[in-house]
């Protein structure tokens, strides 16, 4: 449905990959009016208030269990998620679809540029809609954090297993009123990564990709006018453990934000190769596809060494 084009990538220091122009959301206005139509909701299921004896509220939690200031909860973005329900107009399930196969087309051209990463991918969280509102803003982060701290361990542990996460941008952030050109642009918002020293003004249909780790390290600046929309989905690796909150299970037609395997990603890997360098000498081709072609795997290897 939509296309990346080879010319419109940038590929940018500490594996940050921006691919330009994917998605002509011109064509597709209506997902931002059904995003705020949303957010409200969004607002309420966010995070769980904690009160005091009086009843007063102290603290917030929110859905991935980390602890929230009163004066944080005001300015946090907003997740909104489990929306793709029986009943939903086709065209917002065809869009959404094709938002998923968009960000699985750039993880695999984003494995072209770091082969080695392709075994560190083995499921993906279905992505979900982030929105901010005016003065909203998120700090300097990673998205593998999990806010640990010694003899503090979480409760919620998914984050920990991504890998890669891609953010698909909804409207296009200007840097003051001159510049904007539709009541879905807004002002600030910027995405800034201080160890890549690079800072990013989203642009409606840009694909965003970085790593989950700490080199990825990012913050959100202000949104100071207008709502800021984009729709984000992870990569990541590790086993089933639903006392952590993954629950990975295998793909079907529901997307619900849950967590999905990917049985078929070397495969993609390969015929994607194989169809970007058809004319590539073997040792090119070798480097491209060694992460792919190991001879062995490790499964099962506890019990043949008496483990269990």
């Amino acid at each position: 449905m939509f296309e990346i084009k080879e010319e419109n990538i940038e590929i940018h220091d500490m594996g940050i990959v921006l691919f330009k122009n994917v998605i002509p959301m011109k064509e597709h206005g209506y997902v931002l009016d059904f995003a705020r139509s949303l957010r409200s909701k969004a607002l309420k299921d966010d995070f769980t208030f904690i009160n005091d004896d009086l009843g007063n509220p102290i603290y917030a939690i929110n859905r991935s269990g980390h602890r929230y200031t009163l004066e944080d909860v005001d300015i946090a973005c907003n997740h909104i998620m489990n929306f793709m329900h029986e009943g939903l107009d086709k065209q917002y399930f065809d869009f959404f679809n094709a938002c998923e196969d968009v960000l699985y087309q750039c993880m695999l051209r984003y494995v072209e540029i770091f082969p080695m990463m392709l075994t560190c991918l083995w499921w993906r969280t279905q992505g979900h809609i982030v929105g901010y509102g005016k003065g909203g803003r998120f700090g300097k982060h990673c998205d593998n954090d999990v806010n640990y701290q010694p003899g503090a361990e979480p409760d919620q542990q998914l984050a920990i297993r991504n890998v890669l996460g891609g953010l698909i941008y909804f409207n296009n952030s200007v840097s003051s009123f001159s510049e904007v050109k539709s009541n879905n642009d807004y002002i600030g918002g910027e995405i800034t990564f201080p160890y890549a020293k690079f800072t990013y003004s989203p642009k409606a249909g840009d694909v965003l990709m970085f790593p989950s780790n700490y080199l990825g390290t990012h913050k959100v600046l202000e949104c100071k006018e207008g709502e800021r929309y984009a729709y984000v989905g992870y990569f990541a690796q590790g086993s089933n453990d639903s006392s952590r909150g993954i629950n990975i299970r295998q793909p079907s037609e529901v997307m619900d934000s849950g967590q999905v395997w990917m049985p078929s990603i070397v495969e993609d890997y390969l015929r994607f190769i194989k169809k970007r360098h058809l004319n590539a000498d073997r040792e090119s081709l070798s480097l491209l596809t060694e992460a792919a072609n190991r001879p062995m795997t490790s499964n099962d290897t506890n019990r043949e060494i008496g483990r269990v």
